[in-house]
């Protein structure tokens, strides 16, 4: 796959699109992508990314490919942990390429936009997690360089925007929607699409969970090595477990947040089974993924004593990864479905965190709820519940 992606770049595609499922190597793949393009052809790389820890991830992994790398970053922000990496940081306003023969410089979405083209003008730009990017910003984004590859991932949360979109409802080219998508619908005919078909984080029973709801168009297997969590009775878990609870109290009820905590505690001190062998599970090796900032204040609080559990809201955990995930379905305490508990892109973020095994919390009256509702999205739900084990 980054073969397909170096020779479309090499190619001289203006557009090349990464369609990328969870766990499959979109970052590994941005950075060969841009230090092979700047050290081996001399050209000058831009990489784009959506955040600042995303930046600064790409940073530490480009830099030690490359000793030609620029991070930019703003001014007045505490500068960013590289481990050691030779990365140059330079603010914003000073950031420049390295030398006259290629370099890479990274930066945030934001950053690259309130630079001029003219000043800092790329042979290529690479966007990392494209799907998370507007159309306005990846149009933008455009005239930074006269080919542009933009890798990431389709099934998971569209781009946050907080204006009125009502007058684009129905455009497939709406500056709001994903950049990807409204490029394809735009420019279709002068894109190169190059799908990455393979996760090396999801298990085979989560792929074929997700898949065929989350990426119709995009069909991918599971090439991770086998795994599994063995408990403290010593019964070899699941890939992926439901846990219901009754609920009466609505989604901020504590019996959500214990259940959560509780679940967390007995997998803490499991086994887990790798390619390497088997060890007990760590607090470091759990995350918890919660639709809303109250939930996961509640089960933060409940887990103070193990710091290093992961614990968030969707927005906050997408692009995390642990070996072990518990999550609290979104639709979790409601009587009525709401758009937000039924967002496929959030869904998909939380079923799709975890490596070896996924405890899903849920709440026993949510089947009945989606029965009844008229939600676009509930038949979906109702049957990614109906498919779970308990």
């Amino acid at each position: 796959m980054t073969a397909n992606v170096l020779h479309a770049a090499w190619s001289g595609d203006p557009l090349v699109l990464v369609p990328a499922p969870p766990g499959s190597g979109k970052s590994r793949l941005v950075a060969l992508l841009a230090a092979t393009l700047a050290d081996r052809v001399g050209l000058r790389v831009g990489v784009a990314a959506q955040t600042r820890e995303q930046a600064a991830e790409l940073a530490r992994r480009i830099g030690a490919l490359t000793d030609h790398t620029v991070l930019g970053w703003s001014k007045g922000q505490a500068l960013p942990d590289l481990g050691g990496v030779p990365v140059t940081v330079t603010e914003g306003r000073s950031l420049r390429y390295p030398g006259t023969r290629g370099g890479v410089v990274i930066a945030t979405t934001a950053l690259w936009l309130n630079r001029e083209p003219g000043a800092l003008g790329a042979d290529v730009l690479v966007v990392d997690e494209a799907w998370q990017a507007t159309y306005a910003d990846l149009g933008a984004l455009g005239a930074f360089a006269s080919q542009v590859v933009a890798v990431g991932d389709p099934g998971q949360i569209d781009p946050v925007v907080t204006g009125e979109t009502g007058r684009w409802a129905a455009s497939r080219t709406a500056p709001h929607l994903p950049g990807p998508d409204a490029l394809l619908s735009a420019h279709g005919d002068s894109a190169s699409v190059v799908a990455l078909r393979y996760t090396y984080r999801l298990g085979p029973v989560t792929t074929a969970l997700i898949q065929p709801v989350f990426y119709p168009a995009l069909p991918f297997t599971s090439r991770r090595p086998p795994e599994h969590v063995t408990d403290k009775a010593g019964q070899v878990l699941p890939e992926v477990v439901a846990a219901p609870v009754t609920v009466t109290g609505g989604p901020g009820d504590p019996i959500l947040a214990h259940a959560c905590a509780d679940r967390v505690r007995a997998l803490v001190g499991a086994r887990l089974t790798t390619g390497e062998g088997t060890r007990l599970v760590t607090a470091a090796d759990v995350i918890v993924t919660c639709a809303h900032v109250s939930q996961a204040g509640a089960v933060r609080a409940l887990l103070a004593d193990l710091p290093d559990v992961l614990v968030g809201t969707t927005n906050a955990v997408q692009g995390s990864e642990r070996a072990v995930a518990v999550v609290l379905h979104p639709l979790a305490g409601y009587r009525e479905v709401t758009p937000f508990g039924t967002d496929p892109g959030r869904t998909c973020v939380m079923l799709s965190r975890h490596r070896a095994h996924m405890t899903l919390v849920t709440d026993t009256a949510t089947p009945e709820v989606l029965a009844r509702s008229q939600d676009p999205h509930a038949p979906m739900h109702g049957a990614l519940l109906a498919g779970l084990p308990t």
